[in-house]
């Protein structure tokens, strides 16, 4: 983590990157007084450049880095799409990064985008909400700037692009207990800040709505698989739940399966919502309601808060509300 980098030169030296840039290359286009500043905090920390790290600053606007944890969700993989396209508008390329274990490969990922010498990172869900990120962010790539979609920093070279999933649960509660339902289920992850926010929203409208928040059940992933087996757990337990509200549309498709296995009617028996409102849910049968986070609104928010930072403009971070589409699956 204490590894110096031009980035970090720049900042205790208190020039532009540009400027340690043209004294790594020997660059005689700068004064004295300035070169000896760089050279001496090269010096302190023996810092020894990487031909990549000397090439970087050298370039016009080439790249962005999009990272994401697991591109086959349908959100991360129409989040992706928006962002690259609007990216696109701006003659900007793309370099796409999927991990599987963000704590462990992070660092490594970053460093290999900065490498390929891209100009800005944009990082895709609430997993990267960790102590680990922040910190790499912080210490190791403070000159690099970030834009967060879910996920909060609060770092100085970090936009953020925050979907209120809390108030977007809360809601569909509410939205069902004005249809005259009260036995209401709840079916989510917990994985991930973005799911516990979700949580949290779903008890918050049970309280106001004056409900018993009973009919929960907690899965180990968000897959169809998981989907069905955590429905049919919950139809075992509480038979007599009216509706169910998922924490992601996987999830929510999966348990559309298990109803149609057993021969419970949508929307007559049993109302379903999903969230994030994917194609996956305007795919299904039958079509999910769907909490909305807006998806392409998010990428392009997104997509112009990185333009506005690598043009050094005004980019000041945003927070969504989300609504709710409302299909055939609920009464």
């Amino acid at each position: 983590m204490q590894k110096l980098t031009i980035y970090d030169i720049s900042r205790l030296a208190g020039v532009s990157i540009t400027t340690v840039s043209r004294v790594l290359n020997g660059n005689t286009n700068v004064n004295q007084e300035t070169r000896e500043k760089v050279e001496s905090v090269i010096k302190e920390h023996h810092y020894i450049p990487k031909q990549a790290a000397r090439n970087f600053v050298q370039r016009e606007l080439f790249a962005v880095g999009l990272l994401t944890d697991d591109i086959r969700h349908a959100y991360m993989s129409e989040m992706t799409y928006t962002v690259n396209q609007e990216l696109e508008k701006w003659k900007l390329n793309t370099i796409l990064c999927n991990m599987a274990d963000v704590e462990g490969s992070f660092i490594s990922q970053v460093d290999n985008l900065i490498e390929k010498r891209v100009n800005g990172v944009v990082l895709m869900g609430s997993v990267f909400e960790q102590s680990i990120c922040k910190i790499a962010i912080e210490r190791r790539y403070s000159g690099i700037p970030f834009v967060a979609v879910n996920a909060n920093f609060a770092l100085p070279n970090v936009r953020e692009v925050m979907q209120n999933q809390r108030q977007g649960t809360r809601d569909a509660v509410r939205f069902l207990y004005e249809k005259g339902m009260r036995r209401i289920g709840w079916i989510f992850s917990n994985k991930s800040p973005s799911d516990r926010r979700k949580h949290a929203g779903f008890l918050e409208g049970m309280q106001e709505c004056r409900l018993e928040a009973r009919y929960l059940w907690e899965t180990e992933a968000k897959s169809l698989e998981e989907g069905k087996a955590a429905t049919a757990a919950l139809l075992d337990r509480f038979p007599d739940v009216e509706a169910v509200i998922y924490s992601s549309d996987i999830l929510a498709v999966g348990g559309v399966h298990t109803l149609h296995e057993r021969g419970i009617r949508i929307p007559e028996q049993i109302s379903v919502i999903g969230f994030n409102n994917s194609n996956m849910a305007k795919e299904c049968w039958p079509p999910l309601t769907s909490i909305d986070n807006q998806i392409y609104e998010s990428g392009r928010a997104a997509a112009q808060l990185m333009l506005n930072m690598l043009n050094h403009q005004p980019a000041e971070s945003v927070k969504l509300p989300c609504g709710l589409a409302v299909r055939e699956s609920t009464r």
